[in-house]
């Protein structure tokens, strides 16, 4: 793998509208893992996959010049789950999922777990579409402005001294130095970047951080 396969993408099964955000997202020399139905997404943009998993409940099992693990239909983790890990036991540091968010909430709520996983594996990790890229915040993050809008909730965990830097809405708004965001604190909804980007930097927990076009 070495020097020339740096990123590894994930596409899921979830139905997406827009085939082409992932093909247009998806660049040369990328890893292509497909989870289950996910690589009907790839036959439609014209991209052979480098590897399948998937149970295939969802889908007939393909006949693709690929890699392909076959899992059992009763297991503990989700066809997308078992492409993550793959992925960072192969030693891919830098993933993006495609086709996670769909219309099934626990099935996306899932896939935001993923995110977590990779996280404790110093593994960076986002799931994206056209509207939405989400990912997590430990220690600092800049932020683009690749969306319109940002929003910010506490993790699984309390944060401590929330710092937000270059957006509208910073810890100046409430009369404060930092925030302290509480696991049901709403107040980081609806942000956007006001300057070329924005910094978030928390001192302590874990920030999940919704990027919007909506």
């Amino acid at each position: 793998m070495g020097n020339k396969i740096k990123r590894c993408v994930i596409v899921s099964g979830a139905p997406e509208a827009d085939l082409s955000f992932i093909e247009n997202n998806i660049i040369e020399n990328d890893y292509v893992i497909c989870a289950d139905s996910g690589y009907k997404k790839c036959i439609q943009i014209g991209i052979v996959p480098d590897l399948i998993i998937g149970d295939f409940d969802s889908s007939l099992k393909p006949d693709l010049p690929c890699e392909i693990i076959t899992l059992n239909r009763e297991k503990a983790y989700t066809d997308t789950f078992h492409c993550v890990i793959e992925a960072v036991e192969r030693g891919y540091k830098n993933i993006i999922i495609f086709g996670a968010i769909g219309d099934r909430f626990d099935h996306t709520y899932a896939n935001i777990l993923c995110l977590n996983y990779c996280l404790k594996n110093s593994v960076q990790c986002c799931i994206a579409n056209q509207k939405n890229r989400i990912s997590l915040i430990k220690n600092e993050k800049r932020i683009n402005r690749d969306y319109k809008n940002f929003s910010l909730f506490a993790f699984l965990e309390p944060c401590r001294q929330v710092r937000i830097n270059g957006a509208y809405y910073t810890a100046g708004f409430y009369s404060q130095d930092a925030i302290d965001f509480e696991t049901d604190s709403q107040m980081g909804v609806s942000n956007f970047v006001t300057d070329e980007y924005a910094t978030v930097t928390v001192e302590s927990g874990t920030l999940l951080l919704i990027e919007s076009n909506d």
